[in-house]
């Protein structure tokens, strides 16, 4: 079976606090508890987790769910294979951006507002700022309704983040459609 981030979860959490239930161990995972008690089994028969004798557990209950060192070793592969693997997708999403930035900016020099996430901002700002694109980030927006807060005649586009893509949800803020880019 291959180790999925599942399993890295739960080993993470065994490895940084003292579990000693499966409902506990369900509860600081947000992992379910069937699943949690699928993959302690596989971790187990893995020699990866063991249980050991705790006597002074609130609970009453004389065990605790313990990371073996194997289990330590396997944690820490498991967390550079994650990361990396975010970093690589991250990566592919930043291209993605530029990729549609460039192609906005191709229109010329074009003062956006940017609806979506602060984090995308942000993500959309250093893009912007990298590849000297013709684009100016003059104000950002949480939701629609925040674009009511900006004149007309401060921004050229609207570049939508948002997860109503189509035109009509530009019509309840006065900006014709063809005003509205998507992002995606």
């Amino acid at each position: 079976m291959l180790l999925t981030e599942k399993h890295f979860q739960i080993l993470e959490t065994l490895g940084g606090q003292e579990i000693s239930t499966q409902r506990q161990l369900a509860d600081s995972t947000g992992i379910s508890l069937g699943q949690i008690n699928y993959v302690l089994k596989y971790l187990l028969s893995k020699g990866l987790v063991k249980i050991g004798n705790f006597h002074k557990n609130p609970h009453k209950i004389g065990y605790v769910y313990l990371l073996t060192p194997k289990g330590i070793e396997t944690k820490a592969k498991l967390a550079a294979r994650f990361v990396v693997s975010k970093l690589k997708e991250y990566n592919n999403i930043r291209s993605k951006l530029a990729e549609r930035l460039t192609s906005i900016a191709k229109n010329g020099p074009n003062r956006i507002i940017f609806i979506g996430p602060e984090i995308i901002k942000e993500l959309i700002a250093s893009i912007i700022y990298e590849k000297a694109l013709a684009l100016v980030l003059v104000a950002h927006c949480e939701d629609w309704q925040d674009l009511k807060k900006h004149d007309d005649d401060s921004f050229d586009f609207v570049v939508d983040f948002t997860a109503n893509q189509d035109a009509n949800t530009a019509k309840p803020t006065g900006i014709s459609s063809d005003r509205v880019i998507s992002l995606w």
